[in-house]
């Protein structure tokens, strides 16, 4: 932090960035669980420095434009600025440490297998309401069949008794005294 750099409260950050006090703070909660730590006042209030600013641009880039989930988003912004931070700090040329990487790389591979073994219980959840909805409408089709047969036997049966009747007419007349 230089001395000309200036606090800037959650709200007017929030302005800054184009989004909204809840998004703030959740964009702060994903960045603090990869590491990176901004800074507090007494009351435990977050403050933000120019820094600060920079890395929020940075996620808002990745979750807004580029469409990235805030977890993967996150997790790129740290390791950036942490991959930054380790150059500045190694202004010799030295053997980089694979460790943080590997690290990285198990994190990001422990994230992929924990998607994969998600999207598969969604597929068979999908599945199982496919399912669901087909035998539903079978079902429905059945009974709207039923109901059709219904109906027609219904109209055959009053046609059937309206003819009898007519029948009835014709030969009472006969008998009839005119």
């Amino acid at each position: 932090m230089e001395v000309t750099d200036k606090p800037v409260a959650p709200k007017e950050a929030s302005v800054s960035l184009g989004i909204g006090d809840s998004t703030l703070r959740k964009w702060c909660l994903a960045i603090e669980h990869h590491g990176y730590n901004f800074p507090r006042t007494d009351n435990n209030r977050r403050v933000f420095f120019d820094k600060d600013m920079v890395i929020l641009r940075q996620l808002r880039q990745l979750v807004q434009v580029q469409n990235l989930s805030l977890e993967n988003a996150s997790l790129i912004v740290v390791t950036k600025l942490n991959e930054e931070a380790s150059e500045e700090k190694n202004t010799e040329i030295a053997v980089p440490s694979n460790r943080y990487d590997e690290e990285v790389i198990q994190e990001l591979l422990d994230h992929i297998e924990r998607q994969e073994k998600f999207n598969k219980k969604l597929l068979q959840r999908l599945d199982e309401q496919q399912k669901y909805i087909e035998e539903r409408l079978e079902k429905r089709e059945q009974l709207i069949k039923e109901n059709i047969k219904e109906s027609q036997e219904t109209k055959k049966l009053l046609l059937e008794a309206k003819e009898e009747k007519k029948q009835r007419k014709g030969f009472m007349k006969w008998f009839s005294k005119d």
